[in-house]
């Protein structure tokens, strides 16, 4: 979809000619476009069922992760020898409290990295550049500096059960920030008197495909 001197064609379109309740400024239009891009919802009927979808997945992947949290750290922890497991080297946490730093530093990793895309923002991307380093080391920390003292076995069960809830966290975090910001466009649409429909270009005596825009 261009953008440029039309992108108030392109994007824009007051219901029955009524006038806008509220004039969006060109960074409101690049971020809904931008999400609009990614996301690719047909109309504005499939943005709500897309942000009930993605609730409901985030829902539950979340849950998914609070339950395995608690059963293979917090209760498993004794039988698994957790307090055998030295503190970590930045910090100086515990497993179980490392476990749960690793979830917080995901989840801010991916509230950053969403934010510095949809913003276009190079500062809050490297934030999230350097969360995710972060993360990691603390993932591979048990099996890369503590593996000859635990033993392999049990290091790479510490790195296995961290990593496990690092990506149930992402992807549930992943599902409820998408469904915040088509929250985000919907309301949008609704206030600028926005709507989404596909438009599509039918150009069977050239022979090109079918174009789709997402904004009519």
């Amino acid at each position: 979809m261009a953008m440029g001197e039309d992108i108030g064609d392109e994007l824009l379109q007051s219901n029955s000619g009524a006038p806008n309740n509220q004039s969006p400024d060109g960074q409101t239009l690049l971020i809904m476009d931008s999400i609009i891009q990614r996301l690719k919802p047909k109309d504005s009927h499939h943005v709500r069922e897309m942000i009930n979808q993605r609730g409901l997945m985030s829902g539950a992947l979340m849950m998914t992760s609070a339950l395995f949290w608690w059963i293979s750290i917090k209760k498993g922890g004794n039988a698994l020898n957790d307090s055998d497991i030295p503190a970590s080297m930045i910090g100086q946490f515990e497993f179980e409290t490392l476990s749960l730093v690793v979830a917080l530093i995901i989840f801010l990793s991916t509230f950053v990295i969403v934010m510095g895309r949809e913003k276009g923002n190079a500062t809050i991307s490297n934030v999230g550049g350097l969360l995710i380093v972060l993360g990691i080391f603390y993932i591979i920390e048990p099996l890369l500096l503590h593996g000859n003292d635990l033993g392999g076995e049990t290091a790479l069960f510490a790195s296995g059960r961290l990593f496990t809830l690092s990506i149930m966290v992402y992807l549930g975090s992943k599902f409820f920030f998408d469904a915040l910001l088509l929250q985000w466009v919907s309301s949008s649409m609704l206030n600028m008197d926005v709507n989404i429909s596909p438009s599509y270009e039918n150009s069977n005596d050239e022979g090109h495909a079918d174009e789709e825009s997402p904004y009519a």
